[in-house]
């Protein structure tokens, strides 16, 4: 045993004289930088260097001591410097290490190493003072380090390869002319700069530079009268910076002179504003699981109320979601009187409130106090059953430290320990006071919520679970709430009607050091707990400031006792910590193959909130049971600019009506030619990009194509590298359809499109087509008939004949003018192709009409023109593109509906997707077109239909309608569209090809595999 530790010992010692060796000839090698002293001007007048240095100390025992502490401190504080090196790139990627130019002993230059915290568009050379406003560069960790000083740790090194000391003056920029020339008064340039000193324990960069160079001088003084003096004058300083570092002396957010000050005062808490007796678990529920539901979020984005709104979509049936955006006032003209309840989740979320200004705060209370109880106010005015407010376990204060127990029970009352927490409290105390016996508001108080696309503490332990290969372990004990529990207590809520205070939380309590090990396994990325570096986290945890705070709130303890979360009848914890952390980090091995839920990858460059019809069947997929992930592009149809709020950095990634919508990038269409085609292109260069690097692991793949056919060459791709099947439903014939927009025929375009679209033909499983003739056109180029199906477009459920009178009420239609005027719709894009050149020309020739567009697009601009150049202003009314579900409530105030296409072949074979809405709303039609539209109209016998361009026609045949009655044609639509266009048959059918494939015995072997 003894020659064992003997030997333990000798090779420890072995090592240790090894890495010794290696790095100071790695220092040598690294301290002498060619040319670094070229253009020098500090060395042309050096004063300094004349003077005697301090004697024996100076010179020889305390470079001795520089050196063996400094390689000390490197070896025993590299798993620290290892810690804040992955912190330094999580927060803002780049370089860890920060260099810069200094000026070291006799006013030579050398490279000065630090952690960096700024970020990387800093001006580089400039002093913190110097810079216009220091705060919008500091880095989050950035700021944290330069409060505790962490961010000179690396130049430990600079220590140990002789440029530096461990006291001694601070080192000034190159460029500090100022400093330097102050120093030179005092002598102070002629000894070695250092990692702290004199100055730096009597102030930090609120110091002016006078002041600064004359206890830098003073430093000096002492040190060259050498000595014991000396040593014991490094000694204090050495001491007196570890104090000021834990008080946080002299140091200043930006070095900016303004120390940072919470001047808020959150009020003390009294027992009877706690609302104590109406805690839920006192309660005892009936929840009935078929009563139906309507809910509005009021919130919109939010991972919270877009996770409930997918998961009841998909769970609960029988509960109908709708959501409000909350960033404009808009929200205050919508009519709340139709809905069950009303879901609260809009608010700013938690921020680093130590750095947040007094506007700032202001605004935490305008919206998460203020327009909190607006809404409430509002629900209940309007008759609202039911609000549910998004309080938080915040209002309770911060987290207890590490290695002491803090549990909220049935008694402890809420103090908030910052503006933010007092923020949601007064909005928490606000909203109850409105409660009554026909409102009753219910108040949710969570702990943190996490799961899959979260943000905060959790993302931030999976990083670090994927990156370190150990981790402290600490005994701590935090109460969580895994999403999908959380959204099955609101659901169960919801079909309650029941208000009160609740504090949902996961059925066991958490462990920070457990989590990060069972993300590690669900992830098979081995990572070690190591009890070592527990004493670490808890003096660091009696840091004062940031750093303390942070390690507080990873390893610190605060739990609701579980009496507070237990509900007689309302059972909602049905997925445990470890299963939640697998249905995160892999969700394909957390199903089984019993109740797989088939995961569809649907391709469509429009998407929500473009209008198309592929919104409604991808949400109508989510009610099925299925999974579905859109990947889509930038919204930009059909003007050609990106929507409000989406760019190339905001919302690319989103959650809507129970599916992940992921949004690649593309270059937007514009208003031209050439615009266009960069667009097609942009995409499709996106997602090939796209299929190469994504991790999405899909059953299948469905191709929803409008032009461009380009972008089903995606749909393709991913099936062919994924090994699975691949649908298509073809809108637009490709290439006739470029044939007829561009006018381009020329041979060398249109060949190479011939040979994608044959392409994309042989690489798909079941094609679909929206009319019986592009059946008959596919399988002329070839395709096998048995895999080509005509399968009409449906109209959505909200397509249905309304009252006019009630309708007539409704301020969203008080610009269509309430007068005998006979009055014809057209809704959707205004292009080229849909023929709208003809409408100012009937005008002329008709009286007391009244031609209502609604929509927008390329051909707007000249469509107006006609209208002006012809004076028919007076016989139109354009109103802007609006939401699909409001279309029904414009056509319900018109007599008509119109539509029409330019005169080419390829719309000869078309059935235009508004058709169908017309018919379901009960529309008499009005067309100029001709082939499979025409014919559609003539068998449904639902209105009218002339020759494409033919004025006269159209002119008699309005009105014949009108002369005729309406009411024939309205039923006859209805009919029809019952019959041919009813959307469960239609999806049902789509159903079978699906289904076959999961049936299928290859597919269960895949799945089991």
């Amino acid at each position: 045993m003894a020659k064992n530790s003997r030997k333990k010992i000798i090779t420890g010692i072995a090592a240790l004289m090894g890495a010794f060796v290696f790095l100071n000839y790695i220092g040598r090698k690294k301290r002498n930088i060619k040319n670094i002293d070229d253009g020098n001007e500090y060395l042309k007048d050096n004063r300094s260097k004349l003077q005697n240095n301090g004697g024996w100390y100076e010179s020889r025992f305390k470079p001795l001591i520089d050196k063996v502490l400094s390689f000390a401190g490197l070896v025993l504080l590299s798993p620290i410097l290892g810690v804040i090196s992955l912190a330094v790139f999580l927060d803002d990627p780049g370089p860890i290490l920060f260099t810069q130019k200094r000026v070291g002993k006799d006013n030579h230059f050398f490279l000065l190493h630090k952690f960096r915290s700024m970020k990387m568009e800093t001006p580089h050379d400039v002093p913190t003072h110097l810079l216009s406003d220091p705060e919008q560069y500091i880095t989050r960790v950035g700021r944290i380090l330069r409060k505790t000083s962490l961010d000179e740790l690396p130049q430990i090194w600079d220590i140990f390869v002789g440029n530096m000391s461990i006291i001694g003056p601070r080192p000034a920029l190159w460029n500090q002319e100022d400093l330097v020339a102050e120093r030179e008064k005092y002598g102070a340039n002629g000894v070695k700069p250092g990692l702290t000193g004199w100055a730096q324990i009597n102030g930090r960069d609120e110091l002016e530079i006078e002041e600064k160079a004359r206890l830098d001088g003073e430093y000096v003084i002492r040190l060259r009268k050498g000595g014991w003096k000396a040593f014991f004058q490094d000694i204090k300083c050495f001491f007196c910076t570890v104090g000021s570092v834990l008080r946080k002396d002299g140091v200043v957010e930006g070095g900016t002179g303004m120390l940072n000050i919470d001047v808020h005062t959150v009020e003390a808490v009294t027992p009877s504003e706690a609302g104590f007796e109406d805690y839920g678990c006192y309660k005892h529920f009936c929840v009935n699981k078929t009563a139906k539901k309507k809910v509005l979020i009021t919130g919109a984005g939010s991972y919270i109320g877009e996770s409930v709104a997918s998961y009841i979509a998909i769970h609960y049936p029988n509960i109908t979601i709708e959501t409000v955006d909350m960033i404009n006032s808009l929200w205050r003209e919508k009519d709340f009187s139709g809905y069950d309840a009303v879901f609260h989740v809009a608010g700013i979320a938690h921020a680093d409130v130590g750095r947040v200004r007094p506007e700032e705060r202001k605004k935490y209370y305008e919206v998460n106090t203020d327009l909190a109880i607006e809404v409430c106010k509002k629900s209940k005015i309007e008759g609202v059953k039911q609000f549910i407010f998004m309080s938080s376990m915040i209002i309770y204060g911060d987290s207890a430290p590490v290695g002491q127990i803090r549990i909220i029970d049935k008694y402890t009352i809420p103090s908030p320990a910052n503006f933010y927490g007092d923020s949601k409290w007064q909005a928490d105390k606000g909203v109850r006071k409105l409660a009554s016996e026909s409102f009753k508001v219910a108040v949710l108080r969570p702990p943190m919520i996490y799961g899959r696309g979260s943000k905060g503490n959790y993302q931030i332990l999976e990083k670090i679970s994927r990156i370190l290969p150990f981790f402290p372990k600490v005994e701590n004990c935090r109460s969580m709430l895994y999403i999908e529990n959380f959204c099955e207590f609101v659901a169960k809520l919801i079909l309650t009607g029941e208000g009160g205070i609740y504090f949902p939380q996961n059925r066991e309590y958490s462990n920070t050091s457990e989590i990060v090990k069972l993300i590690s396994n669900a992830t098979e990325k081995r990572i070690y707990n190591i009890r070592i570096l527990s004493p670490v986290v808890k003096i660091a945890g009696r840091l004062h400031g940031k750093i303390g705070g942070l390690v507080n709130k990873a390893f610190g303890n605060s739990v609701y006792s579980q009496s507070l979360s237990r509900y007689e009848g309302l059972h909602y914890q049905k997925t445990s910590l470890e299963e939640s952390i697998k249905k995160i980090e892999n969700p394909s091995k957390a199903e089984n193959l019993n109740n797989y839920k088939p995961h569809i990858l649907v391709i469509s460059q429009y998407f929500h909130p473009e209008t198309f019809r592929i919104n409604d069947m991808a949400a109508e997929w989510v009610k099925r049971g299925y999974k579905v992930t859109v990947l889509t592009g930038i919204p930009n149809y059909p003007m050609g600019k990106f929507f409000e709020g989406y760019d190339y950095k905001h919302k690319r990634h989103e959650q809507w009506n129970g599916m992940e919508i992921i949004r690649i990038p593309l270059i937007p269409r514009g208003n031209t030619s050439i615009g266009m085609v960069a667009n097609y292109f942009s995409f499709v260069a996106s997602g090939w990009w796209w299929n190469i690097k994504n991790d999405v692991k899909a059953d299948f793949v469905f191709t929803f194509e409008v032009s461009p056919m380009t972008q089903a060459l995606i749909g393709c791709w991913y099936a062919k590298k994924h090994h699975i099947p691949h649908f298509l439903y073809v809108q637009d014939l490709w290439p006739e359809n470029v044939e007829t927009v561009t006018g381009i025929h020329n041979p060398a375009v249109i060949k190479p499109i011939n040979f994608m679209v044959n392409y994309i033909y042989s690489h798909t499983e079941q094609i679909f087509t929206t009319s019986p003739t592009f059946v008959k056109e596919i399988v002329k180029r070839g395709v096998n008939k048995s895999k080509v199906h005509y399968w009409s477009q449906y109209a959505e459920e909200f397509y249905k004949p309304l009252d006019r009178q009630a309708v007539r009420t409704a301020t969203y239609t008080d610009f269509i003018p309430e007068d005998d005027k006979f009055k014809i719709a057209f809704t959707g894009n205004i292009g080229t192709a849909q023929g709208l050149d003809i409408l100012p020309k009937i005008a002329e020739k008709l009286d007391d009409v009244l031609f209502v567009i609604i929509g927008d697009g390329r051909y707007q601009e000249q469509l107006v023109r006609d209208i002006r150049d012809r004076d028919v202003e007076d016989k139109f009314v354009i109103i802007p593109r609006q939401p699909a579900e409001m279309i029904p409530l414009f056509l319900a105030g018109c007599d008509a509906a119109f539509l029409s296409f330019s005169n080419t072949k390829l719309w000869e074979m078309t059935i235009p997707a508004k058709l169908q809405s017309y018919m379901a709303c009960g529309m008499p039609i009005i067309a100029a077109a001709k082939g499979e539209t025409e014919r559609v109209i003539r068998e449904a016998k639902c209105g009218v239909c002339c020759r494409i361009g033919d004025v006269e026609g159209m002119v008699r045949a309005i009105e014949s309608m009108r002369s005729s009655g309406l009411e024939k044609f309205s039923q006859n639509s209805r009919v029809y569209a019952k019959k041919h266009y009813d959307k469960t048959e239609l999806m049902d059918e789509m159903d079978k090809y699906f289904n076959f494939q999961v049936e299928s015995e290859k597919y269960k072997k895949k799945l089991e595999a």
